[in-house]
């Protein structure tokens, strides 16, 4: 049975709120995992506006470049997630303390979440957050679960009839109406030598409400990982996509 309780302290490291679309930057833990969500509020959520992120290989870094202006220092475990010469192409200074950045939208409280079910349709799923055609390979497992569903829906990083030992996770989840409890395992050593085994951790876990959701899971270890998707609320259905790389 797999753990209830999340094993990693989070903090949250930055909030941007842009135009219709809200990002948080998680820290887990002391190394460099971190997790960026992303969601769709007031207009941009009414109209139903592609996720800024949408299928692009963005690290946590280069999202926050993309959405901060160039005069705002990047944190410090977001900068840790630059690759190749990005950081220093991008001219940033980085914020060594550990302080929470905001850059808040001044009429984010003004701007009303749609009411109705949030349902961006099937097709409409597979073709732009499954990035369709889907095609894994044993370092890049990907699922594709645009039909809703009202189930509990667990997805491995298994291929081949192998387990595959990967470090990150992406993920789209729109919850249409009631709330998805999305979690994040990862397959580690507990306990020390010589009475260590292994076993599942929960690193992390999010509930989503009706809307698009995106949750990238950006670690610094190479393991066997697990998508776990609940629907905690009485009502509603989602759609999905999963990949482990």
């Amino acid at each position: 049975m797999l753990p209830a309780d999340v094993s990693m302290h989070s903090r949250l490291v930055a909030k941007v709120q842009k135009q219709g679309h809200e990002f948080s930057f998680i820290a887990l833990g002391e190394e460099d995992d971190i997790v960026v969500i992303e969601r769709l509020y007031g207009n941009a959520y009414s109209n139903q506006e592609k996720g800024v992120i949408k299928n692009e290989e963005l690290t946590p870094f280069d999202v926050f470049v993309q959405v901060t202006n160039n005069n705002i220092e990047v944190p410090d475990r977001i900068a840790k997630t630059a690759s190749k010469e990005a950081l220093k192409a991008s001219g940033r200074q980085i914020q060594k303390f550990e302080k929470q950045v905001e850059i808040l939208d001044a009429n984010y409280v003004e701007l009303n979440q749609k009411a109705a079910c949030y349902d961006v349709g099937a097709t409409n799923f597979r073709n732009t957050y499954c990035y369709a055609p889907v095609s894994s390979t044993p370092s890049n497992i990907e699922f594709c679960d645009e039909g809703a569903r009202t189930s509990a829906l667990t997805r491995e990083s298994y291929f081949g009839g192998s387990w595959r030992e990967l470090d990150d996770t992406r993920t789209w989840t729109n919850v249409i109406c009631g709330r998805v409890r999305v979690q994040f395992y990862a397959w580690k050593k507990d306990g020390i030598w010589p009475w260590s085994d292994y076993k599942w951790f929960l690193e992390y876990q999010v509930d989503f409400d009706n809307g698009i959701w995106y949750a990238n899971h950006l670690t610094s270890n190479n393991t066997e990982r697990k998508v776990v998707r609940t629907r905690i609320s009485g009502t509603g259905s989602y759609r999905s996509y999963t990949r482990f790389h």
